[in-house]
């Protein structure tokens, strides 16, 4: 048997056990490597190539900025302008917290975080209003993944670094995408909760409390608090287009600012509290570096054995369509969405299916967007989406309940996913 065949079964094996994917990746490349004969050194070469990028600085401080807003109070002030807005509307709370993760999205960059944090603050209002807990949950797992969408993304900062496309383009197209998905889930949302009698105005809390935080006048204040919060974006987005900085040190500027505002605007972050938003920000980019170093050895190994070249050459045997070459790439990242992590899909599909989008003419920018599109769904399907399962435990409801209500939000972003692919325009506009 071939080493590449030994490579292919072994990565398919350590996936299917669910081993961890730079577990998977790493180890498989190494005995690669070995069986090749070729000199081990260049696992380390390779390793540290991954991640010695100046660009990749820019994760660890998105991350940073996301957790000290979180931490400094931003979820629960959005929140409260978004229900001002259309809280009173059937489905009413259901959009709000759709709306929500959208803003959320251009702050923490995160589909996780972004579950945990709007889920933390919409679920307790959502009940109250009648709304079931797996219908609440589906919402926020529909909706989080807007995080690696709307810029800042991580998911953009990767291929950006991986495929040397401008990653303030890919912010550009990013923004109309993420709305696009947005509208598609508030349809959704709008759409279920008038078959199922969700109301917002004149609805009937079961909590007076809830009902009394969901009647609260919307004051001056609280206006001044919204706009100190959304400064957070406005500095990342702004400043990259304005070209007052690079995405790297947007995101230093916007920890800075988050630091600030969330203690001694809000008032909400205390020095006690700092260690633990460190601790956690620097474990979360850690994991990312993790599979980055670990996955360019992978793609080296692919490159090595010119696999992208003959995956190419496979599909295109099949067929010359554009129309139905897409449709296989978004097959393909959509089974893999469902059980790998997005900055896995992403650091092992680029260079495999890049070749292919080349081959149709597709912009790189434009398949940034697609593949980054794909792997937001991925965060949502069965069996393994990380959203899925955060929700669902923010919410207290078992996984398979909130399953049963995610169906139409799933489809929802798949027809999103169908305009974004199929008609570039309408991204593609301001790059």
């Amino acid at each position: 048997m071939s080493s590449v065949a030994i490579f292919g079964i072994l990565t398919a094996v350590l996936l299917a056990i669910g081993a961890p994917i730079p577990v998977t990746v790493g180890l498989s490349s190494i005995v690669y490597i070995l069986l090749e004969g070729i000199a081990p050194m260049i696992v380390i070469q390779r390793l540290f190539a991954g991640v010695d990028q100046a660009a990749l600085l820019a994760i660890p401080f998105f991350i940073l900025a996301g957790d000290l807003m979180n931490r400094g109070g931003i979820a629960k002030r959005l929140v409260r302008l978004a229900n001002k807005a259309v809280g009173n509307r059937t489905g009413g709370l259901a959009i709000v917290a759709i709306i929500v993760c959208m803003f959320f999205a251009a702050i923490s960059g995160s589909g996780v975080a972004t579950a945990a944090a709007i889920g933390g603050v919409m679920f307790g209002g959502m009940a109250a209003m009648g709304y079931p807990k797996n219908y609440s949950a589906a919402v926020i797992a529909s909706a989080s993944p807007i995080g690696v969408i709307i810029p800042p993304s991580i998911s953009f900062v990767t291929f950006g670094v991986l495929t040397g496309a401008s990653i303030a383009d890919l912010y550009k197209a990013g923004i109309p995408a993420g709305i696009i998905m947005g509208a598609a889930l508030m349809v959704a949302a709008y759409l279920t909760s008038k078959k199922n009698g969700y109301q917002g105005k004149n609805a009937k809390f079961s909590d007076p409390k809830a009902e009394a935080e969901f009647n609260q006048p919307y004051e001056k204040r609280d206006v001044i608090e919204v706009l100190f919060a959304l400064g957070t974006p406005v500095i990342i987005v702004g400043g990259v287009f304005g070209g007052w900085f690079t995405p790297t040190e947007s995101a230093v500027v916007a920890v800075i600012y988050s630091l600030v505002i969330g203690a001694f605007v809000f008032k909400e972050i205390k020095i006690k509290s700092l260690f633990p938003v460190f601790k956690s920000s620097a474990l979360g980019a850690a994991r990312i570096m993790f599979i980055i170093a670990n996955a360019t050895v992978f793609a080296w190994i692919l490159a090595y054995e010119q696999i992208p070249q003959m995956l190419m050459q496979s599909v295109m045997n099949l067929t010359s369509n554009k129309f139905l070459l897409l449709l296989i790439v978004n097959a393909i990242l959509l089974v893999a969405g469902a059980f790998m992590e997005t900055g896995s899909i992403i650091l092992i599909a680029t260079p495999l299916l890049l070749p292919i989008m080349n081959a149709i003419g597709i912009d790189l920018v434009h398949f940034g967007i697609i593949i980054t599109v794909n792997t937001a769904i991925g965060l949502l399907t069965p069996p393994f989406g990380v959203c899925l399962y955060t929700a669902s435990n923010v919410a207290g409801v078992t996984v398979q309940d909130t399953i049963k209500r995610v169906w139409p939000f799933l489809g929802a972003m798949i027809v999103a996913m169908m305009i974004i692919t199929y008609w570039p325009q309408i991204i593609m506009f301001m790059v």
